[in-house]
């Protein structure tokens, strides 16, 4: 984690009224979107992770509350404006720095669609935060109910890309990428590579071991 400051980005709020203007700059470590179609260049964001004071971090889950936008940038990403869109969650939390008196604030928030699998499982679409063939398999395999096993990760991974269904996605501090495709596809796939023995079934009868991935693995592999 030496120097990792060096991969944050920055997060702007700036509110005008009639009789103030509020700005507020905080430093942003998790960044997760996709640019938008239509001009001007903008972002439907899925994750945003920001640490702050107390005030600031407060104005920010207002925002999100409101459906506010922000300006998001950072490595990789020039400056784009940015929104959660209705129903995003917050979750905070408090980082204490050593030999610093009062804690910081942490605040995550998550589009409805990163925060909840049955809109993934329906809709076509998965986001996953990390392009590790491994947890790109595992997480599909869970969110879609897809019959298989660990070994089949770089199999699978290489269909994703011979039929253009994965597309990397907006990150900041993690590689996220879009998956496009149903569970009938993806079991089509399946099919064909047992028929052709691209990929084969355990020797060995009984449960399926899959390995561990947590976020912070893929965050970590991804940004090494």
């Amino acid at each position: 984690m030496k120097n990792a400051h060096l991969r944050f980005g920055w997060l702007t709020y700036v509110k005008c009224t009639e009789k103030t203007t509020t700005s507020i700059k905080l430093r942003l470590d998790r960044f997760i979107g996709e640019v938008l179609p239509d001009p001007p260049r903008q972002a439907k964001a899925h994750l945003i992770s920001v640490i702050g004071g107390d005030t600031e971090i407060a104005a920010v889950s207002a925002a999100i509350s409101l459906g506010d936008k922000f300006m998001v940038e950072g490595p990789g990403v020039q400056p784009i404006r940015i929104c959660l869109e209705r129903n995003a969650q917050c979750f905070k939390g408090s980082v204490q720095i050593p030999g610093r008196k009062k804690p910081l604030r942490h605040l995550i928030g998550l589009s409805e669609e990163l925060a909840n699998t049955n809109v993934s499982a329906s809709s076509g679409r998965t986001l996953l935060g990390g392009s590790d063939s491994r947890f790109v398999w595992a997480s599909l395999a869970h969110i879609q109910g897809i019959p298989g096993v660990p070994g089949w990760a770089d199999w699978f991974a290489g269909e994703l890309h011979s039929h253009k269904a994965i597309v990397r996605a907006l990150g900041i501090g993690c590689s996220p990428v879009l998956i496009k495709g149903e569970k009938e596809q993806f079991l089509d796939w399946l099919s064909w590579g047992v028929e052709s023995e691209a990929i084969k079934f355990p020797a060995e009868t009984g449960s399926i071991r899959w390995p561990s991935l947590s976020l912070q693995d893929i965050f970590l592999s991804t940004n090494s």
